[in-house]
């Protein structure tokens, strides 16, 4: 029945011609097959081949030569300061290399080159059937080009005529368009994607259109990470299409909520100031923040002094947080408004001029001046403004106000920090528990070692819960408040000043703030040291200012903990030597080189004898049988028995 397919005769080997060259004999397979033909090698070997092609292309930009310029550009877009330059230069290169292709700036940094797969080693033919040769006449996504592969004519083969498979088929025969085309097309438009779907623009479209009871938590998130991670390009270009009041639309829009629903509303609440937050870590982002000023600093300030405050001391922290960052955008040296009253009065105790007393000509060349918002002339004012925020009116409150009579209003002491410190009063009354340490002393700061305090620490067994939220909420009001305190001792008023510190820890003290002191001073000094750091910072600028402290509050101050306490600095007595002059041991009394000043004083016998009874029997030894007394040899010793 084989007679008709197999061949007559078998075929000499000479007459066999080699399409392939012979392989490597490390390439070889196991098992020791070293030739193939053309077709039987492009089926057997394809899988592996695929796998080194994937292998080599994921290892090609790992091997690529890391130029410190592209570094040196990244870190100049992230806005990395001087001073973390030097440590990230000394990283592995690798690490480098990492960062450069997790940042999408590596794309605009250096060109997209095109990455050609490895060629067909030369000498192995492409086999095409025809269906194949259709398709790449037809105008879907075409494969890689032809132009990569040898075709050069293959040789005649010798085979019989009777054989049934196929001969292969010479590609230049035929009418195919060999010009070049793009390499994966596939991976080029998920690239695509993935840049569409991280644009500013569709951010910005997404925040626009839609509600925030409707927003996707989610895409809140991705936003925050973005403008946290990526570089200012990406937020100049943010903020320039309308993002931040895109941001502050969708904030606005939440905080007028009646009721806010504890799983959506909350969380959007969290993310959008997380937003904010992240766009204080750019110069892009802080020169947004102060063309918005005072917004939405004011309506946070409304939102923690009324029932509608959020239920989760996280997002309470960002509030806070939110107004510590005032310190960073607004510095010590900002312009005043325009609007504000003339800033005579904080020039008395300056010797040196301040940005806003410059010239026209200077003051319109410098473009790093940085002008408070209306009416303002200092951040103090525009922070006691924020303090002072009228509390909204709760819920249940009637609607006539209830006003006090007139000799009630006279007695009245004013205390006008009490709506920001009934927050604090109210963490102490929520969180009782936390306060069980009544042994706690206030620290002196002077003993206090500020840096061991403020030290990065491991997690212990009381972080994470709802205690420890707590007395990180309650440690960022003291920061807040110390911030203040401080650049109202920087401006250095007057005591009789509305601005100046004196006033300001008066009021302070005036609102209560001595009980809170008195309360939180008793959290414990193992888990929350840095709560008890800015409790003695604040008694110690109080103190700075000029403010009396109350006795109930001097009476606690003490010495800080043995671990937190300054080591001070151990004086070392000069060495003595030990000299003839000075007696080694107490019964060892030797005249040194003035014998004048080491002469014992002589006591009459009876007056010894009273006064110091036991030397009486040691007198006696020294008189003779005939009770006359014995002359005493200069240079000698008295020998006191140590057994009687």
């Amino acid at each position: 029945m084989f007679k008709s397919i197999l061949p007559s005769r078998r075929i000499p080997a000479a007459d066999f011609q080699m399409l392939t060259t012979p392989t490597d004999p490390s390439e070889s397979e196991s098992n020791g097959k070293e030739n193939y033909f053309a077709y039987d090698a492009t089926h057997d070997a394809k899988p592996r081949t695929e796998k080194r092609k994937k292998a080599k292309s994921k290892a090609q930009p790992e091997n690529e030569p890391l130029s410190a310029e592209d570094f040196d550009r990244l870190l100049d877009d992230l806005q990395i300061p001087s001073t973390i330059r030097p440590k990230l230069a000394t990283m592995d290169p690798t690490v480098k290399a990492a960062f450069l292709k997790s940042s999408q700036v590596l794309a605009q940094m250096r060109p997209a080159a095109v990455s050609n797969p490895p060629l067909t080693p030369r000498g192995l033919r492409k086999a095409h059937s025809s269906e194949s040769l259709a398709s790449m006449a037809s105008p879907r996504p075409k494969k890689p080009s032809l132009e990569q592969y040898d075709l050069s004519p293959a040789p005649s083969r010798q085979f019989s005529t009777a054989h049934p498979r196929g001969s292969s088929m010479d590609v230049r025969r035929l009418p195919v368009d060999v010009r070049p085309a793009p390499i994966a097309p596939l991976k080029t438009s998920k690239d695509k994607k993935k840049a569409g779907a991280l644009s500013p623009e569709k951010h910005v479209d997404m925040l626009l259109s839609q509600s925030s009871t409707r927003l996707n938590v989610e895409v809140v998130k991705k936003l925050r990470l973005l403008l946290r991670n990526e570089a200012a390009s990406w937020t100049d270009a943010f903020v320039r299409t309308g993002g931040y009041e895109a941001i502050l639309t969708r904030l606005n829009e939440i905080l007028d909520v009646e009721w806010r629903e504890e799983q959506h509303d909350d969380q959007i609440l969290h993310e959008l100031l997380r937003c904010v937050k992240a766009l204080t870590t750019s110069a892009v982002g802080c020169n947004a923040l102060r063309a918005a000023c005072p917004a939405p600093f004011d309506k946070l300030v409304i939102l923690l002094y009324s029932d509608k405050r959020p239920g989760e001391v996280a997002t309470r922290q960002l509030i806070v947080e939110l107004l510590l960052s005032l310190f960073d955008l607004y510095p010590l040296g900002s312009l005043p408004s325009t609007g504000s009253p003339s800033a005579g009065l904080l020039s008395h105790s300056r010797s040196r001029s301040v940005p806003w007393e410059l010239s026209a000509s200077a003051l319109t060349s410098s473009s790093n001046l940085i002008t408070l918002p209306r009416p303002h002339q200092t951040l103090f004012s525009l922070l006691k403004a924020l303090l002072l925020t009228r509390a909204p009116p709760p819920s249940e409150a009637p609607g006539t106000p209830i006003e006090p009579h007139e000799f009630i209003e006279q007695l009245h002491t004013p205390r006008i920090y009490k709506t920001y410190l009934q927050e604090l009063s109210d963490v102490c009354r929520d969180y009782f528990w936390v306060f069980c340490h009544p042994t706690n002393t206030i620290w002196d700061l002077s003993e206090t070692d500020e840096a061991k305090v403020e030290k990065p620490r491991a997690p212990g067994g009381m972080t994470g819960g709802v205690e420890f939220e707590a007395m990180c909420y309650m440690t960022m009001h003291f920061k807040f408040v110390n911030a203040i305190a401080s650049y109202a001792q920087a401006l250095n008023l007057p005591k009789d000043h509305e601005h100046s510190a004196y006033r300001f820890h008066r009021d302070m003290f005036q609102s209560g703030i001595e009980r809170i002191l008195s309360i939180a001073r008793k959290a414990s000094t193992t888990y929350y040291p840095t709560l008890h750091l800015e409790i003695a910072r604040f008694v110690a600028s109080a103190g700075r200012a000029g403010h009396d402290i109350p006795w109930s509050l001097s009476r606690l101050v003490g010495p800080p903990p043995t671990g937190m306490r300054r080591q001070a600095p151990v004086v070392v007595p000069p060495p003595v030597h030990p000299s003839r002059s000075n007696p080694t041991t107490p019964t060892k009394q030797r005249f040194g080189a003035y014998p004048h000043q080491h002469q014992h004083q002589v006591y009459p016998a009876h007056a010894a004898a009273a006064v110091y009874p036991a030397r009486a029997s040691q007198s006696a030894l020294a008189l003779g049988a005939a009770g006359e007394q014995r002359p005493v040899v200069p240079g000698s010793r008295k020998v006191t028995p140590m057994f009687n």
